[in-house]
């Protein structure tokens, strides 16, 4: 049975592709060797083929040669692993090619355009934090001794310019009342008697008076409310300077004031201070005026627009940076102090070849583009500059005007790269 198999297989032989011509003397060796055995075991066979044992034995020593002749006819040979086309190649530079011979891109994956040459800005990138407006600021004190009896605005509480923020009690601001009230009665009387400069006199005196109620915290309308009533209260309101936010309570009800003792602090926070950091190579390059754009984290879409209006006079000497400022309007409320922000200022222009960021490759802490070189090459370029803005880099180094860039599809081919480079 061996045998009539191994005569079917020479036919097939001399039909093979040229490629296989070379294997045809290895093959024909193999099948001789088992024609040889084959006729060996077929004088075991005539004596020893009623035994089992011999049978399967038999069966089992055809199959393996047959496996192995198949085997020498089909596989390749060292010479042919070596004459393989290779994809791949490295010149001189390190820049690494690949040749894709037959393989067409399909443009709803891989989209490429011409490059050309522009001129970007450079930009200086300054890193700080957010503040309240030092300006916008205010502390609320007691302008004399006395107790807080009740506090209307807590830690937090959007106050305007003249709201309570807490009524107290002092034995000073009841005298003012009360000096007040007898002036405003002298005036009074003295104005129906006609009486010449006494009446003068008592105005003087009500002026005197109602100043001092002034100094100690009460309004316009606490001392109107005095001439009209005649009535001295016993507390009076401390109200807010400006409108803002109270950022700060110091005291609780019950609590006991002497004079410059602090009750809170309310801050604008429709106006805030950007502080930032320049570093000493810079310092040439920022002045009071510049604009600034910011970026925070919170809101990685927005631009924030800062004025630059204090470069510092001096050096840290923990961080060895210049201190600088700058206003930013926050209308809408979405900055808040405190929080981390980074600045940039354009300081100039260079040229540069501007690609979409898509085109862009990172790998190996290094940044890749993908060129066209031929129908079917390509090429991977690494590249240098400084990013735009979140959809363009500036490449001043790597990349020259009029180049086939693959701007869509880079990282589903950079992996042929991969492959292909280990």
């Amino acid at each position: 049975m061996l045998k009539k198999y191994l005569d079917k297989l020479q036919p097939y032989l001399d039909k093979l592709n040229p490629y296989w011509e070379k294997l045809r003397p290895q093959a024909q060796v193999a099948i001789a060797k088992g024609k040889h055995f084959y006729k060996h075991a077929e004088v075991i066979a005539q004596q020893k083929w009623a035994q089992p044992r011999f049978r399967l034995i038999s069966s089992l020593l055809g199959a393996l040669v047959l496996g192995v002749v198949i085997g020498m006819i089909f596989a390749p040979s060292k010479n042919d692993t070596e004459n393989t086309h290779k994809t791949i190649s490295v010149d001189k530079t390190g820049i690494i090619n690949l040749s894709l011979p037959g393989v067409t891109l399909s443009p709803d994956v891989f989209e490429f355009y011409q490059t050309g040459e522009s001129t970007a800005p450079i930009m200086l990138s300054v890193p700080g934090r957010l503040a309240y407006n030092a300006e916008r600021v205010k502390v609320i004190s007691a302008r004399a001794p006395g107790r807080v009896e009740r506090i209307y605005a807590f830690d937090g509480a959007v106050v305007k310019e003249g709201d309570a923020v807490a009524d107290f009690y002092s034995p000073d601001y009841v005298s003012a009342q009360t000096e007040y009230i007898l002036s405003s009665k002298m005036v009074a009387a003295l104005n129906k008697a006609d009486v010449g400069t006494l009446y003068q006199d008592a105005k003087d005196t009500q002026e005197a008076a109602a100043n001092h109620l002034r100094i100690l915290g009460g309004s316009n309308q606490d001392i109107q409310r005095l001439r009209t009533t005649g009535l001295a209260s016993p507390t009076f309101p401390i109200r807010a300077p400006i409108q803002g936010v109270v950022i700060k309570r110091a005291v609780d009800p019950g609590a006991y004031l002497n004079t410059g003792d602090v009750l809170a602090t309310i801050a604008d926070p429709k106006n805030l201070w950007f502080v930032g950091n320049v570093y000493e190579q810079d310092i040439s390059k920022i002045h009071v005026g510049d604009i600034f754009h910011l970026k925070v984290e919170a809101f990685p879409e927005r631009d924030f627009v800062a004025k630059a209006n204090y470069v510092g006079a001096s050096i840290d000497p923990t961080t060895h940076a210049l201190v600088i400022r700058c206003e930013i309007e926050n209308a809408d409320g979405l900055l808040k102090p405190e929080m981390f922000a980074t600045g940039t200022l354009e300081v100039g222009t260079t040229s540069a070849v501007v690609i979409p960021t898509s085109a862009l490759i990172q790998a190996r802490n290094a940044r890749f583009v993908i060129i066209k070189t031929g129908p079917e090459s390509y090429s991977r370029l690494p590249v240098y500059g400084f990013e735009l803005n979140d959809h363009e880099f500036a490449v001043t180094d790597g990349l020259t005007a009029h180049q086939t860039l693959l701007i869509k599809g880079a990282t589903l081919l950079n992996q042929r790269f991969a492959r292909e480079e280990d």
